[in-house]
């Protein structure tokens, strides 16, 4: 489970990063600023996502 995760981590990321301000406009009844927060989690997940594929070495072995 680790390896998948290891390895599909930007997909992860980069899909979170769509779904958090969907999720978070659907819980706006529950907290008035859950969409702004939805937006933040959103940015911040496709700035790992960046992060990670910078840092990554240009070969991989075992793919």
């Amino acid at each position: 489970m680790a390896g998948f995760i290891k390895r599909r981590s930007v997909i992860i990321l980069t899909l979170l990063g769509l779904a958090c301000p969907f999720i978070g406009m659907a819980l706006i009844d529950f907290y008035y600023f859950s969409s702004l927060i939805g937006w933040i989690a959103g940015f911040i997940c496709f700035v790992f996502a960046y992060i990670i594929v910078v840092r990554r070495p240009e070969t991989e072995t075992g793919a």
